[in-house]
């Protein structure tokens, strides 16, 4: 952005935001849904859940990697006693497992990353009446995202304000596990 466009809003917002800021009485609040997530308790723990099922994922893929490893290795060491047409059917029928294995664990880290995106969207379906509520209380017609404000005073964020809450409305609640 130029430095007199910068300026001239930067001069607007002093003088636009002047009255608003010492009475705080803008209809609209900014929430960080993503510091929302990550730093409530129920937020941790969705997400505990999706690092979890990744570990349980990555740790599945290990094992897989060394048994084909090791048939890899079965297979080389046998090509000594094997016609070259054994070994190359042998050969084929490896490439063909490996193929589909590898095709087979690229579905479950996609369906890992679409379960993680529904936890994420539940989190926040759930987290929805504690918006409204927080709305209703403030007189709100509006929360925007922080991407969506160029310009703003601190008290707009009610991200940490939102946290408290949900955190006292879900305590110590548990997300439903991801499918295996």
């Amino acid at each position: 952005m130029p430095g007199r466009l910068r300026g001239a809003l930067l001069a607007a917002a002093v003088v636009c935001l002047g009255g608003a800021a010492s009475a705080q009485d803008a209809d609209f609040r900014i929430l960080n849904e993503e510091r929302l997530l990550r730093e409530s308790r129920y937020g941790q723990a969705v997400l505990a859940g999706v690092r979890d099922a990744e570990r349980r994922l990555e740790a599945e893929n290990e094992r897989i990697a060394g048994e084909l490893a090791a048939a890899e290795r079965a297979l080389t060491e046998a090509r000594a006693e094997l016609s070259p047409e054994e070994f190359r059917l042998r050969a084929d029928e490896f490439d063909r497992r490996v193929e589909a294995i590898r095709a087979e664990r690229n579905e479950l880290s996609l369906e890992l990353a679409r379960q993680s995106d529904a936890a994420a969207s539940r989190f926040f379906d759930e987290a929805l009446p504690v918006l409204l509520e927080l709305m209703s209380e403030d007189g709100l017609v509006a929360i925007l995202r922080p991407d969506a404000l160029i310009l703003g005073a601190d008290w707009l964020d009610m991200t940490d304000r939102v946290i408290e809450r949900l955190d006292s409305a879900f305590g110590d609640r548990e997300p439903p596990p991801l499918a295996d």
